[in-house]
């Protein structure tokens, strides 16, 4: 008989899921919405090992209830900033006698200061190291990808959109000092082409045009993004990348051509939205030294110029920010989220710097200047937990609010609103602005919390 494990992610007794734009906008007027409805992670290992069960966002009550089966295993995927409610669930755990041995694993794993309440760590993505406790051994080469469907939404809980997200390589090698991935997996590892075509196939069948690709750094390996890029043409599908700039910049132009190329058939302009629609580009900051500092290995006129580019062919932009660093005042960031908004960019994250585990960062503050915070909610980019030689902690909070105002003002939806319909009609004229339309009504009659969640069959598995 197989062991039974059990992979459950944080407890949310908050029936609201977690809001990625909500937490980066203060708009009271109107604003899209983005909620965290899955664990990527843990969907990775159950496409690959079935037989384990998994949990995504239960409340306390609902993870005691399961806990009470009785397991071998059971298993945390959690960030940092989750970690008091994991260890309110470990010893839930371990007060219940049901559970045997308690694993952990993704980012908040890396926290040497709660390791030891575990009885095992996983570092990087633990297919391959989950699978022998099942008897079989999976390569990087052999990882299955599984379905991930997610929606865009207004905060009035109409959904305008339906996509795909996709993975086409995992980790990342650039090795920015603030950033935990370096020690989480810094080595690439592209998923295999085979399995990208079939669940880009699998959302193809289920009406879903749109593919997010949330690579760190897409194009990581430029022959392997190629190839992807080719299958997403092939099929038909809008798509976007998270990607850096000095890849962007020039792959833009191919890319825009390849979604406006006439059809070989016919040799007309084509009939339906499709193609490269936008990015996520890493900013970080727009001062060069700042850039410099941190091991970015960009130039800030390189990444302006990326951010041209994309709104210069009417593509979306999605660009992520800092503030917070040593010598940063009050004053020097009120010019530069001034800077920062005039490159109206369709969503800004900004983040205060926060130094996490095992990072570079995490030494250089804690050793310059002390890492005061041992409330580990704090970790979660929006508060300062280290002593900033410039600003107090309530004023950063407070110019973040501001910053994130002034970034996401009322206008933002509209004007996004407006570029996604005008280029729909751009590039396939009324039946582009049809094809949009159909978006809003596949995404609200799509069911996005089936009984059995969305996986592979059986028989595509290898």
């Amino acid at each position: 008989m197989p062991p039974k494990v059990l992979f459950t992610t944080v407890y949310k007794n908050d029936p609201e899921p977690y809001d990625y734009i909500g937490s980066n906008a203060r708009s009271k007027w109107f604003r899209f919405s983005w909620p965290r409805i899955q664990s990527f992670g843990l969907r990775f290992l159950k496409q690959n090992i079935p037989e384990i069960e998994i949990l995504e966002y239960p409340t306390f009550e609902d993870y005691k209830k399961r806990l009470a089966e009785g397991w071998d295993v059971v298993g945390f995927s959690f960030y940092l900033n989750e970690t008091c409610e994991i260890l309110e669930m470990v010893e839930a755990a371990r007060a219940s006698g049901k559970a045997g041995e308690l694993w952990a694993g993704n980012y908040g794993a890396l926290t040497p200061q709660i390791q030891d309440k575990f009885d095992r760590i996983f570092e990087g993505y633990a297919e391959g190291a989950v699978a022998p406790y099942f008897g079989r051994k999976i390569e990087q080469n052999q990882v299955l990808h599984p379905p991930l469907i997610e929606y865009l939404a207004t905060p009035f809980k109409k959904k305008l959109n339906i996509y795909g997200i996709m993975f086409t390589t995992r980790g990342c090698g650039v090795g920015c000092k603030f950033c935990q991935t370096p020690k989480f997996c810094n080595r690439p590892h592209p998923v295999p082409l085979e399995s990208l075509e079939r669940v880009i196939s699998y959302y193809k069948e289920h009406e879903i045009n749109v593919v997010l690709i949330e690579d760190e750094n897409f194009g990581a390996n430029r022959r392997h993004a190629d190839r992807v890029v080719d299958l997403l043409d092939e099929y038909g599908m809008v798509w976007g990348c998270m990607a850096r700039a000095d890849y962007l910049r020039k792959k833009i132009p191919e890319w825009v051509e390849m979604r406006a190329k006439p059809d070989p058939a016919t040799g007309r302009k084509p009939r339906m939205v499709k193609g490269f629609a936008g990015a996520a580009i890493g900013i970080e900051n727009l001062h060069q030294e700042k850039l410099d500092d941190i091991n970015k290995k960009e130039g800030t006129e390189d990444v302006l110029e990326t951010v041209r580019l994309l709104q210069k062919y009417g593509l979306g932009t999605v660009g992520y920010y800092m503030i917070g660093f040593p010598d940063d005042t009050k004053e020097s960031l009120r010019k530069d989220i001034a800077d920062l908004a005039s490159l109206k960019l369709d969503i800004t994250q900004i983040c205060i710097m926060t130094p996490l585990p095992q990072t570079k960062l995490w030494d250089e503050l804690d050793e310059q200047f002390g890492i005061f915070e041992e409330d580990w909610h704090k970790f979660d980019m929006k508060h300062l937990v280290w002593n900033h030689p410039n600003i107090p902690p309530k004023e950063m909070e407070e110019i973040l609010s501001w910053s994130l105002k002034r970034v996401y003002n009322r206008l933002t939806p509209l004007r996004t609103s407006y570029r996604v319909w005008a280029n729909a009609y751009r590039y396939a004229g009324i039946d582009g602005m049809k094809e949009v339309a159909s978006y809003v009504s596949r995404a609200n009659r799509f069911d996005f919390h089936p009984e059995k969640p969305w996986f592979l069959e059986p028989e595509a598995r290898r």
